[in-house]
């Protein structure tokens, strides 16, 4: 994928420096963006990224903070809450890839 594939408003925004989350658990973020195959973080493109991945873990802080919670803790994720947010982060990754076109 290619700047040029973007919507002109989208490229605007990736010329001016997409927002990325201020994400205050670098260790809780990386337990869930582990959930995510890694070929499809590398399917992003890099100057999309960080925002992508940021403001995805945002998101389910936002919207699921027991399961954020649980993530934060020291240690390995539990079974359940481990396979929920691996259901829901590729749910997400799905939509967002799905939407920009990236397979």
């Amino acid at each position: 994928m290619e700047l040029k594939d973007f919507t002109p408003k989208e490229q605007e925004q990736i010329k001016e420096g997409l927002s990325t989350a201020e994400i205050t658990d670098q260790e809780a973020a990386k337990k869930i963006l582990d959930l995510v195959p890694p070929e499809w973080i590398r399917k992003i493109p890099f100057f999309v990224r960080k925002h992508a991945t940021t403001k995805t873990v945002e998101r389910i802080a936002k919207e699921r903070p027991d399961l954020y919670a649980v993530a934060k803790k020291p240690g390995e994720l539990p079974e359940k809450e481990k396979e929920e947010l691996r259901v829901i982060i590729t749910g997400i990754f799905q939509e967002k890839m799905a939407k920009h076109h990236i397979q």
